[in-house]
């Protein structure tokens, strides 16, 4: 295995370990069994911070963020993020597109609001990051950080194949750097992220009728 491979697996396994003692906290606040995740969660902070460089100090700081993020109970349970997406071409059969902050180009998105759904939540990015309103059609893929190999944050990514209904293009100050349509077989570089994989799951959606929704297979 390269080492950049493992790398990318000890990272996980580390995330793993930290939100396993996290779950473990919020239901065993106390007791002999709230030792042994306190020492998961010192040991994971540690090697988080090997991995990063850092030193002893780093890890006691992300030791006691991680401690201070425990919720008592069930609503203490740690599990993957979830975000949204629009996948939406114009009347000339071309994406639309945002430059994040960063200067890289994705599919409008963001992480999914409580209180509203995911539908809801893809059409209230699409609004707040492009100024324009779109309904989304169909669930074109539920697509999995980790499977397409992501080192960040374990996030599902729900994505929405959208109709363009109206509004006006424009960028959101905090949230987009630029907006715009682009063809499928020419789009804006540098590129967010290291999933490709929807690429090809919207041509499939737009230009060869494909109705079924894409998920990471077992």
């Amino acid at each position: 295995m390269p080492d950049s491979d493992l790398l990318l697996e000890l990272a996980h396994f580390v995330e793993k370990i930290a939100a396993i003692a996290r779950t473990g906290l919020a239901f065993k606040p106390d007791g002999f069994d709230s030792e042994r995740y306190e020492a998961l969660l010192t040991e994971a902070a540690r090697v988080h911070a090997l991995l990063d460089g850092a030193g002893d100090q780093e890890a006691e700081r992300l030791k006691l963020r991680w401690r201070e993020q425990v919720i008592a109970g069930y609503e203490g349970y740690v599990t993957a993020g979830v975000g949204c997406g629009v996948i939406a071409f114009n009347e000339r059969d071309q994406l639309l597109m945002i430059q994040r902050p960063t200067g890289k180009w994705w599919y409008p998105t963001g992480f999914c609001d409580v209180g509203i759904s995911p539908a809801e939540n893809a059409a209230k990015e699409a609004r707040e990051e492009t100024g324009l309103i779109v309904e989304p059609e169909r669930l074109l893929a539920v697509i999995d950080s980790r499977k397409r190999g992501s080192p960040g944050r374990h996030i599902y990514s729900i994505l929405f194949y959208c109709r363009i209904l109206g509004g006006t293009l424009t960028t959101h100050p905090l949230e987009t750097l630029d907006v715009g349509f682009f063809p499928l077989d020419r789009l804006p570089e540098p590129m967010h992220g290291v999933d490709r994989k929807w690429i090809a799951l919207a041509r499939e959606f737009h230009f060869e009728g494909r109705i079924a929704p894409w998920f990471d297979p077992l």
